[in-house]
């Protein structure tokens, strides 16, 4: 495993110009706890509505909910893939991947570059939202976005733990750990699940340790 970040080496990631955008980033230290406290609300938000405006019954709204978890890791899979993961020659395109992702592979143990801020995220999610509602339509994308949600929180609060301690906090996580850590350090062009290792088993992109 490697050694601590060099943190006295590492240039802040910038965007635009000579200035790094400064009011994206500011929180990213407790980012984790921001997208939990934003999102969460959302969530509530959206099971309250389909449940108890729209009357989803029960049943219907648990497999929704459960279907958008499960969609979740699938886009989880791809996002890291073939987003985050994207880069080419063009000067441009270095600095795009290095300020979503690319600082957070030069020192992993930074925990400012591990969760993504809400500023950054909300604008996907409208999207999301609104490729969900075109498929489910205005009562039932609810609790499929709803499931979708928790699906990205809990990635973001398991990519942090992975992040922050260097031992699960249960045996059966020690899977996930071993995998993620393996991604930065030895296959950054593999393992690219961190809740679930089902898609890069299916995608080819699994290696055993």
């Amino acid at each position: 495993m490697a050694g601590k970040p060099r943190r006295n080496a590492f240039t802040y990631p910038q965007l635009f110009f000579r200035q790094p955008w400064e009011w994206l980033s500011r929180y990213r230290a407790t980012n984790t706890h921001i997208a939990w406290a934003f999102y969460g609300a959302i969530i509530v938000a959206g099971l309250w509505y389909a449940l108890i405006r729209l009357q989803v019954p029960l049943w219907q709204a648990a497999l929704l909910f459960v279907g958008g978890a499960f969609t979740w890791t699938l886009a989880e899979y791809v996002l890291h893939r073939f987003i985050l993961h994207y880069v080419e020659d063009s000067p441009w395109i270095q600095r795009w991947h290095n300020f979503i992702h690319g600082a957070h592979h030069d020192i992993p143990n930074d925990l400012r570059f591990v969760t993504a801020s809400p500023f950054v995220t909300f604008p996907i999610a409208v999207v999301l939202w609104a490729l969900f509602y075109l498929v489910w339509g205005w009562s039932l994308v609810w609790p499929f976005f709803a499931g979708f949600g928790l699906g990205y929180l809990l990635y973001e609060y398991t990519h942090y733990a992975i992040h922050k301690y260097p031992q699960p906090p249960h045996p059966l996580l020690k899977s996930l750990w071993q995998n993620h850590y393996l991604h930065h350090y030895r296959t950054p062009e593999k393992r690219f699940g961190v809740t679930t290792t089902l898609w890069d088993r299916i995608f080819g992109t699994y290696e055993k340790a």
